[in-house]
């Protein structure tokens, strides 16, 4: 199954979902899928890509291990990042009433998928 199948299938799979992407550490996205066309993604994963990485260092310096997953919540959505291997992360931006556990989930059972298209 090929990037763009995998981020589809998790869109179609999280009725609540706005958004998803697969960006790299430099903030591009390589691969995304949207509900909304007017959702920039493109500036959101440059965005948080800055903040995945500031998180990562500050992780390091108090010898906390590797950032795995962050997440921001806001009166509109939550966006989740979860590094998929040390060059990308994926980034979820669903409602923010919906349901985040399942969101979590989601993102970690495709992981394996993810790596190995990457």
């Amino acid at each position: 199954m090929s990037l763009s199948e995998n981020l589809q299938g998790m869109l179609v799979e999280l009725e609540e979902a706005a958004g998803i992407a697969i960006v790299g550490m430099d903030g591009i996205i390589v691969e995304e899928k949207k509900r909304d066309s007017q959702m920039d993604l493109q500036m959101l994963g440059a965005e948080f890509s800055g903040l995945f990485k500031s998180a990562g260092k500050l992780s390091e310096s108090v010898e906390y291990g590797e950032v795995s997953e962050l997440m921001s919540s806001t009166d509109r959505s939550i966006v989740i990042l979860r590094r998929v291997t040390a060059e990308y992360f994926l980034m979820l931006i669903i409602r923010h009433d919906g349901n985040l556990g399942k969101a979590r989930f989601v993102l970690r059972r495709a992981l394996p998928l993810l790596k190995t298209e990457l």
